[in-house]
């Protein structure tokens, strides 16, 4: 409220400058695709002038608080004026039958589930949406609902700005869109996994069996640690001790994906890509290397067999007619 007698508050010929405000992160370049589906409503119903304030905002870091919850996406914008805008972005949320038909549809398909089990989103995502008469990413004018303290109706350059910074996290991180319409991404690879490992499900998928050695006794462990300090690392003191499988990963690059968008904006190389080439080289050596002695083992097999005599003859004795 306004004290009486107190003057009316005037907006400056700038935006007010924001210490530490929320600003856009990267360029989003043509590959952040997650960035130009959730974009489309607001370039199809926003001026091209409110489309530039509002980049412009988001650059500068003009706003002071950005939330993303289940439904919607608010932040609090600061303008010419004393008082910050609240801008909000509201989208539907799915239902409990339609979360457990979209999960159905994903634990169906080995490419959706392999992606999101590896918590990656596809850009394919929409496939495994339409045919349940559903979509992921808003397209129409009222897939968003927008709504700002600043007055206007419809798109406003505050509104604008928390949708571009939206898109900016979309850019690094597609999966938060899940989050958007009320299914977090920890949830649904929870579920997904559960659905896909149900015995005597439709979904259920084959798992990986691992068959452990006979239990060690206390003769087997090979003495104290201070003892085998410099054959620790060598992975022959103990043979069979890791008996697993090696082959290549069913995901590409598992741990790079954990990882997520590397850190460091700006870099003369991209890391995400040299760390992957490494990764690709060990596989590949690890690979060659097991499969080595496996090839050797064969060959040796065929050998022995094909030099075996029948019992009760000697080597020397000549063949039997």
């Amino acid at each position: 409220m306004r004290l009486p007698g107190r003057p009316e508050p005037q907006p400056t010929k700038n935006p007010r400058k924001v210490r530490g405000g929320v600003r856009l992160a990267r360029e989003r370049a043509s590959e952040a695709w997650a960035s130009l589906r959730w974009l489309r409503v607001k370039e199809q119903n926003a001026s091209q002038e409110v489309q530039l304030e509002g980049v412009e905002y988001a650059r500068l870091g003009q706003t002071r608080r950005l939330d993303i919850f289940t439904g919607y996406v608010e932040g609090l914008v600061q303008g010419r004026m004393p008082r910050a805008y609240q801008a909000r972005l509201t989208v539907s949320t799915f239902s409990d039958d339609e979360i457990n038909s979209v999960v159905a549809a994903m634990a169906d398909s080995a490419v959706y589930a392999a992606k999101l089990l590896s918590r990656e989103l596809p850009p394919t995502i929409e496939d495994a949406f339409g045919p349940l008469g559903l979509k992921l990413f808003p397209v129409l004018p009222e897939d968003i609902r927008v709504t700002c303290t600043c007055g206007h109706s419809g798109w406003c350059k505050h509104a604008c700005c928390v949708a571009e910074l939206m898109a900016d996290r979309l850019a690094g991180d597609p999966t938060l869109m899940l989050t958007l319409r009320g299914v977090p991404m920890d949830e649904l690879v929870e579920r997904l996994r559960q659905l896909r490992a149900r015995p005597g499900s439709a979904h259920a998928a084959p798992l990986p069996v691992y068959n452990p050695s006979a239990p060690r006794t206390a003769a087997d462990t090979g003495g104290p640690l201070h003892e085998s300090l410099r054959t620790f690392w060598d992975g022959q003191s103990e043979p069979g001790l890791l008996d697993l499988p090696i082959e290549p990963p069913a995901v590409s690059h598992p741990l790079l994906r954990r990882l997520g968008p590397s850190p460091f904006q700006g870099a003369s190389f991209p890391l995400v890509g040299l760390l992957a080439t490494c990764c690709e080289v060990i596989s590949h050596e690890v690979v060659n290397q097991n499969a080595i002695p496996e090839a050797q083992e064969a060959d040796s097999a065929d050998q022995n067999q094909g030099s075996e005599r029948p019992s009760g003859t000697l080597q020397n004795d000549p063949p039997t007619v």
